[in-house]
């Protein structure tokens, strides 16, 4: 242990007196590191925003294959594009799948508008809308709020409140039209209707929204209209008006309406990407109202959830034996470009260092040429042909360690300098993260680990050399 000691006090020894060759030597090394760690970390940074939010890998979208062909302008398809609860059974027995899913689109035009209390003025859009299961997003629903179905819950209940006001209806409840009133599309007779339909208090229809919605309101629609910036969590319990069966689209107008009131309640990635979702229980009544029971029962597409990344391309290939297709969420051409960005800076990075090793060995050479003379009494007075090895060695695993670690540390200052530009200079784009990088625990250690191993290989020759001096040749001057 003692001779280990003096052994590591040498090589610090060695390291102060030829500080100037191996801070010219370890550039290449610290300028290689930083390379390797910036771009390491960029790419997984940039993994997670892509697979993490923008198309999230443990939830695949099944829907039924169809045969679709072009004809001038449309693409009609032959067969039919809905699953049954058959299929949905179906999908829940495959190996790998944790659970599945149904959702269903609204089928029925419908109509929304509000905004006012947070933009100025009302938006009055056509209504984009699917429905799922709310054990699916029971994760991704806001403290306090509840999604769920609460019409079902009100139809079973024979003593609704009666009410005049909003006010008589306690938080979080209106007072509106009992469940499932249906009114008249003509003005007048609506108006008839309405004066004899008494008012009940009524729950609002929780709704949930993609973070896609916010991201491109944010980044986009904001700007063209000068509306401001949102807070997705000061949006939360916004309300708005919906009447369902009425459409911008003439021709698309249903001879009846249902007015309800609507509530976000959350953010989800498993939100419809440019709408809202509802419980689907709503989506089911309003689709059998304005068609048939049956399109209560025929859903558009089901989520599959597969918790382990490794059974995904299993589970993909037993849903095309099935008849079934998974839609294109461009994640595997995303995660092949992140792989390939990687790759190719990683290599930069490699070569960087492998230059820098190169010229480590270099200055080894002229520093072991230049202490021969030292070699040689440190063996003649008993030094071994491995302790002078384990110096050379000692000096290139400290200098890589040093090196290494200014270079994780230049890394992450310019990862910290760009996240500080982009947040200060680039206008916001749909999903701008505060931050571009991920430093995993292992990233540092991998980095400093690849310096060491870096220098030791450049110093190996030399070491070797140094090594075989024979301590009478040296001395005698020969």
């Amino acid at each position: 242990m003692s001779r280990s000691i003096r052994l590591f006090s040498v090589v610090i020894a060695n390291l102060q007196r030829s500080r100037s060759h191996f801070v010219l030597a370890s550039i290449g090394i610290v300028v290689g590191i930083a390379t390797f760690t910036f771009f390491m970390a960029l790419g997984s940074g940039v993994r997670q925003i892509v697979l993490g939010t923008i198309f999230p890998l443990d939830q695949l979208e099944v829907v039924q294959k169809s045969l679709d062909f072009n004809l001038g302008p449309l693409q009609l398809g032959v067969g039919s594009d809905v699953l049954d609860d058959a299929k949905v059974s179906e999908l829940a027995t495959i190996g790998g799948v944790a659970s599945v899913y149904p959702k269903m689109r609204l089928t029925v035009p419908a109509i929304a508008i509000g905004g006012q209390a947070i933009l100025g003025s009302d938006l009055r859009t056509e209504l984009i809308a699917d429905g799922l299961e709310p054990d699916l997003v029971a994760n991704d629903i806001a403290p306090n709020y509840v999604f769920r179905d609460f019409d079902a819950e009100l139809r079973s209940d024979t003593t609704a409140q009666a009410c005049t006001n909003d006010r008589e209806c306690g938080e979080r409840r209106y007072c509106g039209l009992p469940v499932g009133t249906r009114l008249p599309a003509d003005p007048e007779a609506r108006n008839a209707k309405l004066q004899v339909t008494g008012k009940v208090c009524r729950d609002y229809i929780p709704v949930i929204a993609s973070n896609h919605v916010v991201e491109i309101y944010n980044g986009a629609i904001r700007r063209a209209h000068r509306f401001p910036r949102l807070n997705p969590q000061a949006v939360l319990g916004f309300t708005f008006d919906m009447t369902i069966g009425a459409s911008m689209v003439r021709n698309s107008n249903k001879s009846e309406v249902i007015r309800e009131k609507g509530m976000l309640v959350g953010f989800s990635d498993k939100a419809i990407t440019l709408g809202i979702t509802l419980p689907i229980g709503y989506v089911k009544r309003y689709n059998a109202a304005f068609g048939s029971e049956r399109n209560a029962s025929q859903y558009h597409s089901a989520v599959v959830l597969v918790p382990k990344k490794n059974d995904v391309a299993r589970v993909a290939k037993r849903v095309g034996e099935l008849g079934l297709d998974i839609v294109d969420t461009g994640a595997e051409q995303a995660g092949l470009l992140i792989a390939i960005f990687v790759a190719v800076f990683g290599l930069v990075s490699v070569v960087i260092v492998a230059i820098a090793a190169i010229n480590i060995m270099h200055v080894f050479f002229m520093l072991v040429y230049e202490r021969q003379h030292e070699i040689g009494i440190m063996r003649a007075v008993g030094a071994t042909r491995w302790d002078v090895t384990r110096i050379i060695l000692g000096e290139a695993a400290l200098l890589g360690l040093i090196a290494g670690a200014l270079g994780v540390l230049l890394a992450l200052g310019t990862a910290r300098f760009c996240d500080a530009i982009s947040s200060r200079y680039i206008p916001d784009f749909p999903y701008k993260p505060e931050t571009y990088f991920a430093f995993p625990g292992w990233l540092p250690i991998l980095a400093i680990g690849f310096a060491i191993a870096f220098c030791i290989l450049g110093a190996w020759f030399p070491a070797r050399r140094a090594a075989r001096l024979e301590p009478a040749r040296v001395l005698s001057g020969h």
